[in-house]
């Protein structure tokens, strides 16, 4: 629901804003838009936390915010660290590096993120682990997850049911394997 009081802003009119309460030392908290970064990052669901990205050294895994040559904005997660010191940066729902970003184009640091209101740390653990190495295998094998559709579900929808990510699985692959599989899925459900 809508509150009485609310104000609706389009990014270039809110980054003014978010930019000085960063300089300021506050954190900063904004609702995720857009799909670029799911499943770690779901439109309209989860939000994300901000702060300064000065005096932190950058490194694969770390999101960030920055600042496109066009103007616009985008969170994405760094996929390399280059020798001259820019950066590669990718979301994790695209397949497209955008190359050079350079560390002046950095606005902010994401430590956290809340999802259905938890916290989760993205400096360490568990989610910052799993998607660094799915982000790393989608861009060294891009052809395998593009033609393995089933491969393709398993990676983007990981905390399933694991008997009814088996069901789907088998009924995806078809034949006798599964119409014996899901005597086996009755037999383990009852």
């Amino acid at each position: 629901m809508i509150e009485k009081n609310s104000v609706f802003l389009t990014m270039s009119e809110l980054m003014p804003i978010v930019r000085e309460r960063l300089e300021e030392g506050q954190t900063v908290t904004l609702t995720v838009k857009g799909v670029s970064m799911q499943p770690f990052l779901t439109n309209d669901r989860d939000s994300i936390f901000l702060i300064s990205a000065k005096d932190r050294k950058p490194s694969v895994g770390d999101l960030y915010m920055f600042r496109r040559d066009n103007g616009s904005f985008a969170m994405h997660r760094i996929c390399a660290v280059n020798a001259d010191g820019s950066l590669n940066f990718v979301g994790d729902n695209q397949l497209l590096v955008e190359k050079n970003i350079t560390p002046e184009m950095l606005w902010a640091y994401v430590p956290a993120v809340i999802r259905n209101g938890r916290k989760i740390d993205c400096e360490k653990g568990f989610w910052r682990n799993k998607m660094t190495c799915r982000m790393k295998f989608r861009l060294r094998h891009p052809d395998f997850i593009r033609r393995m559709p089933v491969i393709k579900w398993y990676l983007t929808a990981p905390f399933c049911h694991p008997l009814r990510s088996l069901r789907w699985v088998c009924k995806r692959l078809g034949g006798k394997h599964y119409a014996q599989n899901k005597k086996v899925m009755e037999k383990t459900e009852e």
